[in-house]
């Protein structure tokens, strides 16, 4: 594998620059906060967008390409009806695949070169907003290598594109509002998961219209509602957490905790399905203008191999994560008050394990895996895992969350978390924060 290949945050020396860089001191220096410019809310956002738009296009400008995957053409095709009764054209994409490979990024890149979009809009989950990001970046700058953009990185978009814009039809990812695009590099052997960070990633405009994820089944509507409280609660735990994301992850984490049950029991209750649209866009600025935590890391590692949703993915790891973390860092109170669990005059470990048990609770509640050993879509079984983990352990060390981790963690680390996952035992868990 050359240089070329190898992300820049698996290079050691930029490893340890960034973790300096993790400071309070540097982020009193640099902490930009990055968000939509204008985002539309409520029954009427859909026209409230195409009204916007079709005021800022010039004549020779109303070319909009949306990106959706097959499954979801018909939400694409309602836009472009919509957007076709004022005058603006519209051209599909809809191969988006799970994880953003790279060589279908490139498809769409492709028809750019030819239909020159002015708009790109993502109409789906965090795959199809990661493959119009990745879209639009490989059609502005098609030589660029990806694993240089060391964070902060500029590329000076928007020179032919004018508008990035979203429509999630989930309630989880968050990729409406971050300036993350994660793509499934190809040219890797095996391919590998990779994180690309790029402020002009973040959308410009966002609708979050209640009808795009009303029709959410019970087993997406519990996985992307845990991706949402894995970013709110990961990234709380970071020591590289500022007032500004406090104030989100914290509001993001209680909305989670009162209206994700009634969506996952419920799909008819539209107040629980607005609650959490709204909750996992606010969950998506708080750790967003942040990192995922190493829970990310380690679901991101974890679900390229074995490609499990990834919202149970991060869900499975996020309790070893907040266990790993509390060692050294104080920050899980605020998240133990969330779950109603008092912390005057307890301690530490006390406190920690009451956390612990109430929020695998909360996800028993709504039926998420606990364990690898309980996830059934797919089927894991030990031996397969086993076999993985020399890999599993070299991918989440190498990702790009590891690096904002409040505590230090080594491969040896992350191995032994790997190992308590297939079980995920409370006592194993507990063992993390002692160990």
């Amino acid at each position: 594998m050359s240089r070329r290949d190898i992300a820049w945050y698996e290079n050691d020396m930029f490893k340890s620059l960034y973790i300096k860089a993790g400071s309070n001191a540097f982020r009193g220096y640099h902490s930009p906060i990055i968000s939509p410019k204008t985002t539309f809310v409520g029954t009427n956002s859909l026209n409230d967008f195409i009204n916007h738009i079709s005021a800022y296009l010039s004549d020779d400008e109303r070319r909009v390409l949306i990106v959706v995957d097959k499954d979801l053409r018909k939400l694409g095709e309602r836009v472009a009806k919509r957007m076709d009764q004022r005058g603006i054209n519209s051209r599909f994409y809809d191969n988006v695949l799970p994880d953003a490979p790279k060589n279908t990024i490139l498809e769409g890149a492709k028809i750019c070169e030819e239909y020159d979009p002015k708009i790109i809009l993502a109409v789906g989950g965090g795959s199809a907003m990661d493959t119009a990001k990745l879209i639009l970046l490989f059609y502005e700058k098609p030589e660029i290598n990806i694993n240089n953009m060391s964070a902060p990185y500029y590329a000076g978009l928007r020179k032919k594109v004018k508008i990035l814009a979203a429509i999630p039809t989930t309630s989880g990812t968050g990729a409406e509002t971050t300036f993350i695009a994660v793509v499934t590099d190809t040219d890797r052997d095996p391919p590998k998961k990779t994180e690309v960070v790029l402020y002009e990633f973040c959308p410009d405009f966002v609708v979050l219209h209640p009808d795009f994820v009303k029709t959410m089944p019970p087993g997406l509507t519990m996985g992307t509602g845990m991706d949402a409280l894995a970013h709110a609660m990961g990234s709380y735990m970071l020591t590289m957490s500022t007032l500004f994301t406090d104030m989100h992850n914290l509001k993001a984490i209680e909305i989670i905790l009162d209206y994700l049950p009634r969506s996952v029991k419920r799909g008819n209750d539209m107040e629980a399905r607005e609650k959490m649209q709204m909750a996992a866009y606010i969950a998506g600025i708080g750790f967003g203008n942040i990192s995922g935590g190493i829970e990310h890391s380690l679901g991101h590692s974890f679900g390229a191999l074995f490609h499990v949703h990834h919202g149970i993915c991060v869900g499975v790891f996020l309790s070893a994560s907040i266990a790993f973390q509390a060692k050294v860092t104080n920050r899980f109170y605020e998240l133990a008050k969330l779950f109603k669990i008092d912390v005057e005059n307890r301690l530490r470990d006390e406190i920690l394990k009451d956390l612990l048990a109430e929020l695998r609770k909360f996800m028993s509640n709504i039926n998420c895996p606990l364990s690898i050993s309980e996830i059934e879509s797919p089927k894991v079984s030990k031996e397969e895992y086993i076999a993985q983990l020399d890999q599993m352990v070299d991918f989440a060390f190498n990702d790009y969350c590891t690096l904002s981790s409040t505590r230090k963690i080594s491969e040896l680390q992350y191995r032994k978390i790997l190992e308590i996952a297939y079980e995920n035992k409370l006592e194993d868990l507990m063992n993390l924060f002692y160990s």
